[in-house]
């Protein structure tokens, strides 16, 4: 899997988002300074703007096959009014950005987001874009593991219906 770092971002910040629904500025202002995104801090009602985003990006995780899974980023694509520019600062080389710097975080953050899970879709990688398989977890992940496999947003989730699975078994077994 070859993710540029833009791209990635965008689909991982979308990930992040979507498992933190209710976050709060500081949290929202602490995750995209993670990915190297600038925004001034985010107010609580600039939150809750992202966050109610957050709750529109869960459907590209959750969408049942490819074609859903498309529709569902093109909608946040028209939704996000993403327009990418061709940008260099601050000793960059150039790049794309699919917002305007000057945008609110919100958009900035709904632009990003929505091109970097369109771009994942768009590489044919839709299938790295998934829902924790622990059927109490709602968790999203982007699979950005070599083989592209991953069922579960953890190794605790993983372990969790393992252990379980093998105990049925050995009741089975045993029964």
């Amino acid at each position: 899997m070859s993710f540029n770092t833009y791209t990635v971002a965008g689909a991982l910040i979308a990930a992040d988002l979507v498992n933190s629904p209710a976050a709060d500025g500081p949290a929202l202002t602490a995750l995209l300074a993670g990915y190297e995104v600038w925004v001034p801090a985010v107010t609580p009602p600039l939150a809750a703007e992202i966050n109610a985003w957050a709750r529109q990006l869960r459907g590209v995780f959750v969408a049942g096959d490819p074609g859903q899974r498309a529709g569902c980023a093109d909608e946040l694509l028209v939704a996000a009014s993403c327009s990418p520019r061709l940008v260099s600062h601050d000793g960059l080389p150039h790049h794309l950005h699919y917002a305007p710097l000057e945008a609110s975080p919100p958009a900035r953050v709904r632009a990003l987001t929505a091109a970097g899970l369109a771009q994942v879709i768009a590489d044919g990688e839709g299938h790295r874009l998934g829902q924790c398989q622990r059927e109490v977890c709602p968790e999203v992940f982007v699979d950005v593991s070599r083989n592209g496999l991953r069922r579960f947003c953890s190794v605790r989730c993983a372990n969790v219906v393992n252990v379980s699975r093998h105990r049925a078994r050995r009741r089975d077994a045993a029964g």
